[in-house]
């Protein structure tokens, strides 16, 4: 069967469309999760092409954690402390092959002066016996730069569900998401913003 040169040239340019598909410019400088004696620490450094107050009330607002990753499955508020502190509920999706569970995060999420948004466990609303979190988001040229900083500690039901390998890889899975997803969100919020509008 001879395909005209019309159709082999429409041909193409579909399969070159279904093909060549936007690439984050997401740039992860650093990521590590290491593991001793228990505990998860986690540094996580990425260059992103958005703008800093974007990429900030983005990750300071709960409900756009599910958009930022596929691991994470639900996140709600909980309460709001005199201070400003949120208490939020995070679940998170892990799967072993066919099995899969959901693994329980309530923490306290607050941001400082300085911008930071820091986040303390609470452990015994979670699947966790200890931890905190740190973002840092500044502008760096005309980029911004993400750097997160994470101490966990799971408790006995999170190891014995998951392992020490299936933690690791979840927790790098979901902060490599993060960093795509947020290029994509921020720019979709800047397309829809009024011209000059910083709010998220």
């Amino acid at each position: 069967m001879r395909i005209g040169t019309g159709r082999l040239l429409l041909l193409i340019f579909t399969v070159a469309l279904l093909v060549v598909r936007p690439v984050a410019a997401a740039t992860v400088r650093h990521l590590e999760v290491r593991h001793d004696q228990g505990t998860y620490v986690v540094t996580f450094d990425v260059l992103l092409t958005a703008e800093a107050p974007r990429v900030r009330a983005l990750l300071s607002d709960y409900t756009q954690w599910p958009r930022l990753s596929k691991k994470v499955k639900e996140a709600y508020l909980l309460r709001t402390f005199a201070d400003g502190r949120q208490r939020v509920n995070l679940g998170f999706r892990a799967c072993v092959l066919i099995f899969c569970k959901t693994i329980r995060q309530v923490k306290d999420v607050a941001q400082r002066p300085n911008g930071d948004i820091v986040a303390v466990v609470v452990p015994e609303h979670s699947d966790f016996a200890s931890g905190w979190e740190r973002w840092r988001i500044f502008a760096e040229g005309s980029k911004t730069r993400v750097q997160y900083h994470a101490l966990l500690v799971p408790n006995h039901r999170a190891r014995s569900l998951l392992g020490r390998w299936i933690l690791a890889s979840n927790l790098r899975r979901t902060l490599t998401d993060a960093a795509k997803r947020l290029e994509v969100l921020t720019a979709t919020i800047t397309a829809r913003s009024p011209a000059g509008s910083t709010s998220g």
